[in-house]
């Protein structure tokens, strides 16, 4: 949990940062992602770690970088390739290694601001490697009021339910 009073809930809050992330992205509308646990988090991520290839719950995440690894810890992001016609081939030819004219490779040095679409970009973080970890905040939003991820997301990533619901 974050203090509700911290810099990162703070800033996750702020209307200005709503309405400037909403203008980055050309959107007429964008509400916060309505997960308790996955709306703000600070990923870290230590020698060994690694993230494979998925997609996200949520349509965008902004990511923030605030320390980076010894090596490795790169994003790496195929943009925009769930919802077209051909997508599933072309999925599978970034899982097979095959398509990387379709892979862009970010370093996420300290300051780096990303936002990119979870929903429809498939990506992954490359391995963690030394003993510096690797800390990154992620603020999430959505086109849609109310977006949340399942209860099986929820159990397998933060290993819990919100108070007072059950598995």
């Amino acid at each position: 949990h974050f203090d509700p009073s911290g810099t990162l809930r703070s800033l996750y809050e702020c209307d200005d940062v709503l309405h400037f992330v909403r203008r980055c992205l050309g959107l007429d509308v964008l509400h916060r992602y309505a997960d308790p646990f996955g709306a703000l988090n600070v990923s870290i991520m230590r020698d060994g770690d690694v993230l494979d290839w998925h997609f996200d719950m949520t349509d965008f995440v902004v990511s923030i970088a605030l320390q980076s690894a010894e090596s490795g810890g790169d994003f790496e992001n195929a943009a925009n390739i769930r919802g077209n016609d051909n997508d599933d081939q072309v999925v599978a030819a970034v899982l097979r290694g095959d398509a990387q004219e379709r892979v862009r490779i970010e370093p996420m040095t300290p300051g780096t601001l990303m936002l990119f679409n979870g929903r429809r970009s498939m990506h992954r973080v490359t391995p963690i490697k030394g003993m510096t970890p690797r800390f990154v905040a992620l603020l999430a939003y959505d086109t849609k009021p109310g977006t949340d991820s399942t209860d099986a997301l929820k159990l397998s990533r933060y290993g819990r339910l919100p108070s007072g619901r059950l598995a």
